[in-house]
């Protein structure tokens, strides 16, 4: 998986894991994709309809099927930051930060071996100790089957219907 693509689907997977897309998160993923380029060439819109399909019809799975692919892969120092950097804006971006959120991010958190998090505190705008806090559920399989048995996806509406 190219970096481009798995960023994309690191936003993606961050807007939907509390269960809602909030048109707040849809306009900053394109921003980011207008202003740093940070997908490339990928067709925002038509990569967004396909991501809320694959959601809709594997739910949970979706999000399972995301995080063992970025557990599979071997990234830099820097990608990792790109990762981190996009989750957290990306959640960050509807002024509304839930638990579950957090808990999702410190499942990606823990596929990043590369980055200190010494360093993402100090790289990422808006990132806090509450992000990087050790959990109740202290390991990465507990804490990854904590957010899967508390969380409920529905069926989210095509992206492009959203108005900010």
């Amino acid at each position: 998986m190219e970096l481009n693509e798995l960023l994309l689907k690191t936003a993606f997977a961050c807007m939907s894991c509390d269960g809602e897309i909030a048109a707040e998160e849809v306009d900053v993923l394109k921003q980011m994709a207008q202003d740093k380029h940070l997908f490339g060439d990928i067709d925002i819109n038509k990569e967004l309809d396909k991501l809320v399909q694959e959601i809709n019809i594997n739910g949970k799975n979706f999000l399972k099927q995301y995080l063992l692919s970025l557990s599979e892969l071997t990234l830099t120092e820097d990608e990792e930051l790109k990762i981190a950097d996009v989750a957290v804006q990306t959640i960050r971006s509807d002024n509304k930060i839930e638990y579950s959120e957090i808990k999702f991010f410190k499942v990606i958190r823990s596929n990043l071996k590369n980055v200190s998090d010494n360093k993402l505190l100090e790289t990422i705008e808006g990132i806090d100790e509450n992000y990087l806090a050790q959990d109740i559920k202290t390991d990465y399989l507990h804490l990854y089957e904590d957010y899967f048995d508390n969380i409920e996806l529905p069926k989210f509406n095509i992206l492009n219907d959203l108005k900010s």
